[in-house]
């Protein structure tokens, strides 16, 4: 089995075999400087050396710590499954609502609400203040409590929930989780079916990634937090988000191993704005080649538990600042008319106003209650057609009867009111449950088999990884030199090639260290940059960097990220592997 170490410890040794070979050149160490900018007309020369150490069937191995380096989106980017939250958060809400009332007390005034809205029943609404209010004294005139005739329009009885757990739980995962751009697409693969390169996330799901692993579902309030729901529109709207915290268990064990071929070292290139010759690293450039996908032991895991567990998952729900009423037209079709359907679809009013229309479509037939008197005579009537729509009608002096309406529009105001219990004011109400320890199973060789697929088909995922573990780029280059192997695709000779973002430098945090702010990326053959040279034809299997092949008596320009222009001539190479350009800064 190879040796598992960090590919940069294999550098010394590299150098080492490349001093002693007799086709390469001797490396001199060279003299330290400052680096000061480029004056306006000062040439100064510099000579750029093409080195290689190809490295093959290297096995580097990446555990937590060093995955917790990354860019916490790269990991966040590499989906593994999607896990169905219906039966889960079902559980949570059925054991909210039959916490006993010493251990409700003791709840967050956020979760105080879920719990009273979960508990509404037709026994313990109020009426008052909605349009159902007109019931009060209809029913006593007839002598039927009040209760009885709400729960007769939901044919249920009096104390069963006006609401159940398990409509509450498919609204809230349909509507406030499904509306969140973090829940509706994940990244993958372009191909026909995608040409975007996104995949849908299944309905009522999660997507557990490998961040998810790697930091112990910590980034969940992140990734599920305020979110715009077009990023390119600075009108759209903003998902407000509603995980407010998350923590789960993952095993330290956990480490994935992978198997590259790459060539291990820089290339050489220079920063303009003070000729500083930098090292570009060179790991971007190849990444399609680094990994061999056609061994099946390219990427392995160890330490990966059979299951993983969400410890906590605080969720919220915001209130709208007013009290929604109700609809009373039957259009437009199906929902009627109530401002609530124009409210986003994470902020309670909309979802109630949708978990009360769920519970009328899917639990409430066609029916018609009639209320007498103790004469036996029919004093007013309530039905429900088979779209929803009520309707009361009195047949006598016992008071005017509420107004028509969907019945999910009287059901929405009644459960705002039971929500304000209490005295809380329009806009405090807002609710939250808490999931806790969730279990999510994996099945290990389709989770490596998934990490596999994913990475097959976007490698690039991986150059933050392979990057962090052959860690060489020093200082800012704006173009280097590269010189194919003699195997390469393409012509072979010297090339210059324009840096793109894929090179730039990284910072502690795997991020690159300075915009990519280049106007003009390429080589022109003019001062003006009219007339570009360079082009991202197909050379070593590269087609995203500007590139040009040059030759002793060439003149090129070039302009930085910083609008200075320079001019580049190519001068004698001093030896096979080393090119000398001389810079000039012309403005």
């Amino acid at each position: 089995m190879p040796t598992r170490r960090r590919l940069a410890l294999a550098l010394p040794a590299a150098f080492a075999l490349l001093g002693s070979g007799g086709c390469i050149d001797d490396i001199a160490v060279p003299v330290a400087e400052v680096p000061t900018e480029s004056a306006l007309g000062q040439p100064k020369r510099v000579v750029l050396r093409s080195l290689r150490f190809e490295v093959d069937n290297f096995e580097q191995a990446v555990d937590l710590e060093q995955m917790r380096k990354l860019p916490r989106k790269v990991l966040d980017d590499l989906w593994l499954i999607d896990f169905d939250l219906t039966e889960s958060v079902t559980v949570v809400l059925d054991e909210l609502r039959a916490l006993p009332p010493d251990e409700a007390d003791a709840l967050s005034p956020a979760a105080q609400n879920m719990r009273r809205l979960l508990n509404m029943t037709a026994d313990n609404v109020d009426l008052k203040g909605t349009k159902l209010e007109e019931l009060i004294s209809l029913s006593a005139a007839v002598g039927v409590p009040p209760a009885r005739a709400l729960a007769a329009l939901m044919q249920i009885g009096v104390t069963d929930d006006a609401i159940p757990p398990k409509v509450v739980s498919e609204t809230f995962l349909d509507e406030l989780l499904g509306s969140h751009p973090a829940a509706q697409t994940r990244k993958g693969a372009i191909d026909a079916e995608h040409p975007d390169g996104l995949y849908p996330i299944a309905a009522r799901s999660l997507p557990i990634t490998l961040g998810d692993i790697v930091y112990s579902f910590e980034s969940l309030p992140d990734r599920f937090g305020p979110a715009s729901l077009d990023p390119d529109d600075p009108n759209a709207l903003v998902h407000p988000g509603f995980v407010l915290a998350a923590s789960g268990i993952t095993e330290d064990a956990f480490t994935m191993y992978v198997r590259v071929n790459l060539n291990a070292l820089p290339y050489k290139g220079v920063d303009l704005t003070t000729n500083y010759i930098a090292s570009v690293n060179s790991t971007a450039s190849q990444i399609h080649e680094v990994f061999d996908f056609t061994d099946p032991e390219w990427i392995r895991v160890e330490g990966l538990s059979k299951e993983l567990t969400i410890s906590e998952m605080t969720v919220r729900v915001l209130e709208d600042d007013a009290f929604i009423p109700g609809g009373d037209a039957r259009e437009p079709l199906p929902t009627g008319n109530s401002p609530a359907w124009d409210l986003p679809p994470w902020l309670f009013e909309r979802l109630i106003a949708e978990m009360a229309r769920r519970r009328t479509v899917e639990s409430i037939g066609p029916h018609c209650d009639e209320y007498k008197l103790g004469t036996d005579v029919v004093a007013f009537e309530a039905c429900v057609d088979d779209t929803g729509w009520t309707e009361m009608t009195t047949f006598t002096d016992v008071g005017n009867p509420p107004p028509p309406a969907y019945l999910w529009d009287l059901l929405s105001e009644v459960a705002q009111v039971r929500l304000h219990d209490g005295g809380l004011a329009e806009g405090d109400a807002d609710v939250e449950f808490t999931l806790r320890d969730i279990v999510i199973p994996l099945d290990e060789p389709a989770i490596v088999a998934q990490i596999k697929a994913n990475l097959e088909r976007n490698p690039e995922a991986l150059i933050g990884i392979t990057e962090q573990l052959n860690d060489n780029a020093d200082g800012d280059a704006d173009f280097y030199y590269f010189k194919p192997p003699p195997t390469a695709k393409g012509e072979s000779g010297d090339y210059l090639y324009f840096v793109t973002e894929a090179d730039l430098r990284k910072d502690a945090d795997g991020l690159p260290a300075r915009p990519y702010d280049y106007e003009r990326p390429g080589f022109f053959a003019d001062p003006d940059l009219t007339d570009k040279v360079s082009s991202t034809a197909d050379i070593d299997g590269d087609t995203t960097h500007e590139k040009v092949r040059v030759a002793p008596g060439d003149v090129l320009y070039v302009e930085d990220d910083d609008r200075r222009r320079y001019k580049l001539a190519v001068l004698d190479k001093p030896s096979a592997n080393n090119i000398t350009v001389e810079i000039t800064r012309t403005r």
